[in-house]
């Protein structure tokens, strides 16, 4: 895997080392972060180049680069049973998101409001990729990320486990109960285009519906996504709910 942009590598330099392989760094770029990334490269013996814009351009494929590539080994997706068996609380479900800016968006959101994992099905959605990296910052090397084959068994699964379903649609209610950021919680995103499948909505104890009180009749789901996320996770909440596991 070849990721590019100054925050997600500099954020793998820092959560995932071993899984960077080279470094390949824009000759004519110069700037404090970079520098940073070079003096983390260094210290952890990490090979690098220094190479023209061009060769970069190539490989970034169009995408903006920031003077700055790694080749990174395969993105290593934690195991369910092993992310539960820590005792999380907070749980993040996507289910058929296409879009790996989306992704990422989401994931980033995830990992700064103290969400414990994400989950994304292993056929007909985004893996985790370059781009998907780049949209989190680098955040999708510090938050587990697994892959699970049955998005409406790990429901279920998670539900026998003590967990609330709590799914964003649009036919859901625009108030949640108070007590629901106290309870260990699996939040629901959909597709872009499809949002919830009914399988998955079946299996949701409650359902979700942003107010939209101007014209347009939906939000982008990362955006829609974060708003849900905060409003029942938030630092405080997942501050509480580290601190009462330990």
């Amino acid at each position: 895997m070849v990721i590019y942009g100054i925050n997600s590598i500099l954020e793998t330099l820092r959560g995932s080392p071993d899984r960077v392989q080279r470094l390949i760094i824009d000759k004519g770029k110069k700037s404090p972060r970079i520098s940073e990334i070079v003096a983390e490269a260094r210290s952890r013996r990490i090979p690098f180049s220094f190479e023209p814009s061009s060769a970069l351009d190539r490989r970034a494929g169009g995408e903006a680069h920031q003077g700055v590539m790694a080749e990174l080994t395969a993105f290593n997706y934690a195991d369910l049973d092993e992310v539960l068996g820590s005792g999380p609380a907070r749980i993040i479900l996507l289910d058929g998101v296409e879009d790996p800016r989306n992704l990422g968006a989401v994931i980033r959101t995830a990992e700064a409001s103290g969400a414990d994992a994400v989950l994304i099905p292993s056929r007909n959605s985004c893996g985790i990729t370059g781009t998907v990296m780049k949209s989190s910052a680098g955040a999708a090397s510090h938050i587990p990320v697994c892959r699970v084959t049955n998005v409406a068994r790990t429901i279920a699964l998670l539900k026998s486990r003590g967990f609330w379903a709590v799914g964003l649609d649009m036919e859901g209610r625009e108030e949640l109960p108070g007590d629901l950021a106290e309870l260990p919680l699996l939040l629901i995103g959909g597709g872009e285009n499809r949002g919830l499948r009914p399988l998955v909505k079946a299996h949701c104890d409650f359902l979700f519906r942003l107010p939209m009180k101007g014209k347009v009749s939906s939000l982008n789901l990362s955006v829609a996504m974060g708003i849900l996320i905060y409003s029942l996770l938030g630092p405080g909440a997942a501050t509480d709910h580290r601190q009462g596991s330990g």
